[in-house]
């Protein structure tokens, strides 16, 4: 019995000292708890670095600047088309009249002849090549127009910007070449010009009709020498899709804001991507 009377006081005082150390890890289990559901109910939006709408705005634009440039360059070419058609109809009629005149024209008169054969036979050529291409623009706008019906994508958007780019470079080597060719139609008619009163042989007649065309081609190659210094559609649709376009990601620089809120208090987080 002194035994048991003995072992009660023990047991009391174990469970005393026990019963605080399980109190406090309650506590501590209740904090943590605690600090782990004010953390759940952190509420953070996550900037939005690159516009998730980049994609389907620079498409819009793509599709209206591909379209214009596309109806300009074929009204274009239907110009350059009838212009040098006519223009080297007109050349190798006079070349004709020069050349196959009876009685023989003098030597002025025949190397009129074959000056206008040459650049009669270089303007028909290039009108009716003019009239039987098909221009870059046209199939590109179609091909274009297929990859929007099936969902563009951005793969499929950056193979078309290098299409436009490459257009864009290849219209300012054109606008180079016929540059230089109205520049030689223009140098063309000063030397006819300056060398219509030279010959003593010829007579009135040949002395007009040599200033007439030598004014006629210096007006319509300066002319045209002023033209190529505009720019075509696709140089001008590539100018201004890069003003216009978004940053897509993994090309350019961005970064963004977002509110960040919670129980405790509220801030705000940036993000960017290089």
């Amino acid at each position: 019995m002194r035994h048991n009377s003995a072992s009660i006081p023990f047991f009391a005082l174990l469970l005393f000292s026990v019963l605080p150390a399980t109190v406090a890890a309650q506590d501590e289990n209740q904090d943590s708890d605690a600090n782990v559901d004010a953390g759940a109910d952190v509420i953070t939006q996550e900037p939005n670095v690159f516009d998730r709408d980049a994609l389907a705005y620079n498409a819009e634009i793509l599709d209206e600047l591909l379209t214009s440039s596309a109806k300009e360059m074929i009204t274009t070419q239907k110009f350059v088309a009838a212009a040098g058609i006519a223009g080297g109809s007109i050349l190798l009629g006079l070349s004709a009249w020069r050349l196959f005149e009876d009685p023989p024209g003098s030597q002025y008169s025949r190397g009129l002849g074959v000056m206008f054969m040459t650049l009669g036979m270089a303007d028909l050529t290039a009108g009716v090549f003019a009239a039987t291409r098909i221009v870059h623009e046209r199939r590109r706008q179609e091909r274009w127009e297929k990859a929007r019906k099936n969902g563009i994508t951005d793969v499929e958007l950056a193979h078309f910007e290098g299409e436009l780019q490459a257009s864009y470079e290849t219209r300012q080597s054109e606008r180079l070449l016929v540059r230089w060719v109205a520049l030689t139609h223009a140098l063309a008619g000063v030397l006819v010009l300056a060398f219509t009163p030279i010959p003593d042989s010829a007579g009135g007649a040949d002395r007009a009709s040599g200033y007439v065309v030598g004014a006629v081609f210096f007006a319509v190659g300066f002319a045209t020498f002023g033209v190529t210094f505009r720019k075509a559609p696709s140089e001008k649709a590539w100018e201004e899709y890069n003003t216009r376009k978004r940053p897509m990601p993994g090309h350019e620089f961005s970064w963004g804001v977002a509110p960040s809120i919670s129980r405790r208090g509220a801030g705000l987080s940036f993000g960017g991507t290089f």
